[in-house]
């Protein structure tokens, strides 16, 4: 009995922390399409900041290039990763098209479109939005592979709109000055990578690959998503290398951050508490981002903004429950 309180302990540990680490990330990619960190955050620690650590115009990153060099990063990691634990990385035809197609593709769309939505709202607010993806994942799981929609999961729905009301409201009203430079924009990009992300993770149940190992199924998506915003880049004009020393230690900490301690601290986590439990949890995820946001970024939170965010992951919330109901 002991022991078993003591596992579910560790293992709301694990999550907070993996929540922790996924909340970092987006500051990360934030300092990278910006070109450097605020003057007003680093003048808390340096009286006179360095140059190289400033934000610049000059330095910013182009949203597919920072994508696809996190993609790369996150690859080479899940490659060492399979070659140390001596992992196979034999895979079918089919199973190679379909990581590439579903997995590569659901994942490149969900990163470039919450990269996109970086430039018009903050932080914090996209990731909030992006965790609508519970309950498109319900929806669309009713609509096209026939699983019945629980009560709990309808009520999910209620909640989730009427924050998503509330943000879209604020943004009609004049709130750019909290929501960011063009909430019209950012807030259906931020929406739309929900219903990417939903996408990929119903690839991850019902796919080919879905028996795979995770860390052997990390390498050919994130190899896959790589080369879908490599391609991006290059056909648009924006590959861009990271122009200063600082940026490829950005890039390269959100990789290590996001793969080799979020993941794994998440996965430890879902081992000793199970997955629907341990995904609830996970919705410390944007509020984490959110406060690193205000923390490095200034954004603002108001009132309206935060009661916003709280009722769309409380929907998240539901459907999440309403999952481990049906899975009963």
């Amino acid at each position: 009995m002991k022991e078993a309180r003591a596992n579910k302990a560790r293992g709301v540990i694990y999550v907070i922390l993996a929540s922790l680490c996924y909340g970092i990330t987006p500051i990360l990619s934030n300092t990278a399409l910006k070109g450097g960190l605020p003057g007003d955050f680093l003048s808390r620690f340096f009286a006179s900041p360095p140059s190289f650590l400033l934000l610049s115009e000059q330095n910013a990153m182009p949203n597919e290039s920072v994508v696809g060099f996190s993609m790369s990063i996150a690859c080479v990691i899940s490659l060492l990763n399979c070659l140390i634990g001596r992992r196979s990385l034999r895979v079918t035809g089919r199973q190679a098209l379909e990581l590439a197609l579903w997995g590569g593709g659901g994942f490149a769309a969900t990163m470039l479109l919450i990269s996109y939505a970086y430039l018009s709202i903050p932080a914090g607010m996209t990731i909030v939005l992006n965790f609508t993806y519970p309950l498109i994942v319900a929806l669309i799981s009713a609509l096209f592979f026939k699983e019945k929609l629980s009560p709990l999961g309808v009520f999910a729905l209620v909640p989730a709109l009427i924050g998503i009301a509330l943000i879209s409201g604020l943004a009609g009203s004049g709130g750019s000055g909290v929501l960011g430079e063009d909430p019209a924009l950012g807030i259906p990009l931020a929406l739309l990578s929900g219903l990417a992300y939903a996408v990929y993770f119903l690839a991850g149940r019902h796919a080919s690959y879905r028996m795979l190992d995770t860390s052997v199924s990390n390498v050919y998506i994130t190899a896959s998503a790589a080369a879908i915003c490599f391609t991006v880049a290059l056909c648009t004009g924006r590959f861009r290398l990271p122009p200063t020393w600082f940026l490829w230690f950005v890039l390269i900490s959100s990789g290590i951050i996001g793969l080799v301690f979020g993941l794994r601290l998440l996965l430890a986590g879902i081992r000793l508490l199970g997955s629907v439990t341990a995904s609830a949890l996970n919705t410390l995820e944007p509020v984490f981002a959110s406060m690193t946001s205000m923390l490095v970024f200034g954004e603002l939170m108001t009132p309206l903004k935060a009661a916003g965010a709280v009722l769309v992951l409380i929907g998240a919330l539901l459907s999440i429950l309403a999952m481990r109901r049906r899975s009963a």
